[in-house]
């Protein structure tokens, strides 16, 4: 448990120097005051029955037979002061200690989910992700102040030995057979709450709402580049929250109850030992009574030390997790000598991809060509791999076999950043950061101006809907903000694509959650993002895809049909199979759709 703890701990403190300095002096400083307040209680005993020591006799000589008392009394008390200053600072150092090591974690965490890909998101669990970000954190802060405190005690441990050492040699021996006994009760407990610490993390279900949006938007993150905004909103929680974080103690009854009996045992053996030297002469009464004080004060850091012993062997599951997650490896990774794209690709094509989540395959012998400024739609029923399609035209996943290529180049061999740059999404699901409706749109585009801003949200249809919003453009929404229509939400992730205005459109069934008002405006905001763009349509509902310039349809994986609609109708049975069960519904919504359409034209 302690090589995780010093791996985990190690690389926090870089450029800390001064803060472990200053932990170090405050905990030997706080150690040699309680040494201190042992040895002029002794001397202050030995005053009172005329004890000569060297400490009583210089003080005798220099200031008289009755300063003695006065000067051990009045040394006594500076020494409690300077003890209790000591343990302040000490307790401060440590709480910088700890926020420095939680922020720091919370950056590394954070910073990690956001470097790792796509797949991992859409796998994960997404509990277990917040678990580690927001309560395994949380743990390892109980885990540094247990430590901390353990260093801090061991000094006044050692002390206090050191100075029963001075005081009896022979007892002090006698004491040191007994103190392993101590920690025996402890190793018991520790040992099932380490085993117990495993199960205990598995039942964490409080949910973290930024790591919920990072894990839900890692698509629009990824094409729109904001990880960096996300990076920023992490911390700045972060930091807010373990601001007003309240560290929470955990006594364990049962290890506590052992060792406290077994402690009584050290101060009977050392009354019996004692007793009999003070009756030989061998041993004074002051140093007698002087040794039982530094003995009994001695437990007292003993059982913390204990205690937070168990701390640590209950957070354990927490460290090993924050430990296991920071070894997560990217499944999609940039080549270290990749090229960068410098222009917009002329061809996109598809050689022998296939494509399987563990051993089940999704895609297979996908093979075809696109040109710059088509519309391809991509139409099949559920489960034929449509979304798959897409997620490995971005890069979001890597085909297990075969290749994408961006002109000559497999997209492999490319700049992650660059293919990014050149590709926008629309969803199924319409994403909002939480926070101002500009700042959504100005995710796809971070230097727009406001005015480009306002542009994209004309042009995407939602202009109107804003301006009438009490807010307008610095209106909250997402968790905990403004609630939207989807519609809505849709035309502001439009207006995100159009700022962004990326020679490559990703249409995911854009559409297909929507009534058929907000259908008719979000599809005349796409309408408009389409042009001169080379734009790829999931779509369920064929009559989205008539206009399309060609029709990719999928079956189990593969390609059973790729041409102009009017061609499918007659050479694709599945097309047209599923065109003849939607006509019916569908025929008449997009007749009334193409009139709206062509009475707009004609009023212009």
């Amino acid at each position: 448990m302690i090589r995780p703890i010093i791996r985990l701990l190690g690389s926090s403190f870089h450029g800390e120097r001064l803060l472990i300095a200053r932990f170090v002096v405050t905990s030997v400083g706080r150690a040699f005051t309680t040494m201190a307040v042992i040895f002029f209680i002794r001397q202050f005993l030995a005053g009172t029955i005329d004890e000569r020591t060297g400490f009583t006799r210089m003080i005798a000589d220099v200031f008289g037979e009755q300063a003695i008392i006065w000067v051990a009394a009045s040394s006594l008390l500076v020494t409690y002061l300077c003890g209790a200053i000591f343990l302040y600072d000490n307790q401060i150092v440590v709480q910088r200690m700890i926020k420095v090591i939680e922020l720091g974690f919370m950056e590394r965490l954070i910073r990690h989910l956001l470097d790792l890909s796509v797949p991992y998101a859409d796998r994960q669990q997404f509990g277990d992700v917040i678990e580690t970000l927001r309560n395994d954190v949380t743990h390892i802060r109980m885990v540094v102040h247990a430590a901390a405190n353990m260093v801090l005690e061991g000094f006044v441990v050692v002390g206090l030995l050191a100075m029963a050492a001075w005081i009896s040699p022979w007892l002090t021996m006698w004491v040191a057979l007994v103190l392993p006994a101590l920690s025996l009760p402890i190793l018991l407990v520790s040992k099932q709450l380490r085993e117990r610490s495993y199960t205990v993390r598995k039942t964490g279900y409080l949910l973290f709402d930024m790591i919920l949006e990072i894990l839900k938007g890692m698509r629009v993150i990824k094409t729109f580049h904001g990880e960096k905004f996300q990076l920023k909103t992490g911390l700045e929680k972060g930091a807010a929250y373990f601001d007003e974080l309240i560290h929470m103690i955990r006594l364990q009854a049962l290890g506590r109850v052992g060792m406290e009996s077994l402690a009584g045992l050290s101060v009977v053996l050392v009354v019996l030992v004692g007793g009999f030297q003070v009756i030989d002469g061998s041993l004074s009464w002051p140093a007698l009574l002087a040794f039982v004080m530094a003995i009994r004060v001695m437990h007292t850091p003993l059982h913390l030390i204990h205690k937070q012993y168990i701390e640590i062997q209950t957070w354990n599951a927490s460290v090993r997790r924050v430990m296991d997650f920071l070894d997560i490896q990217p499944q999609i990774v940039e080549q270290p000598d990749a090229r960068p794209l410098e222009s917009v690709p002329q061809t996109i094509r598809f050689d022998d991809v296939g494509f399987a989540y563990d051993e089940a395959n999704v895609l297979k012998d996908i093979s075809f060509s696109v040109n710059a400024g088509e519309t391809i739609g991509i139409a099949g029923p559920s489960g034929a791999g449509k979304s798959t399609l897409l997620n490995l035209l971005v890069r979001l996943y890597d085909p297990t076999s075969g290749r994408v290529m961006f002109d000559d180049h497999d997209l492999k061999e490319l700049r992650l950043d660059d293919i990014y740059d050149k590709v926008g999404i629309v969803a199924q699901e319409p994403f909002l950061f939480s926070t101002t409706i500009r700042e959504n749109i100005r995710c796809g585009c971070p230097s727009a101006s406001d005015a480009e801003v306002e542009a994209a949200a004309k042009a995407a249809c939602i202009h109107e809907d804003v301006m009438v919003m009490p807010d307008r453009y610095d209106t909250l929404v997402g968790i905990g903000g403004r609630e939207v229509s989807r519609g809505q939400a849709q035309r502001i992730n439009v207006a995100r694509a159009f700022l962004k205005n990326a020679p490559i459109l990703l249409l995911d069934e854009a559409t297909s959650s929507l009534d058929s008002v907000a259908e008719a405006n979000v599809q005349e905001a796409i309408d408009r993002l389409m042009k001169s763009r080379t734009s790829f349509v999931v779509a369920h509902r064929l009559s989205t895809l008539r206009n399309a310039d060609r029709v990719l349809v999928l079956e189990r994986g593969r390609i059973v049909g790729f041409g102009e609609h009017q061609q499918l109708l007659r050479d694709s049975e599945l097309y047209r199979q599923l065109w003849e069960s939607q006509q019916l519904h569908f025929d008449g919504q997009f007749g009334r759709r193409s009139s709206l359409k062509t009475s707009v034209k004609s009023d212009q």
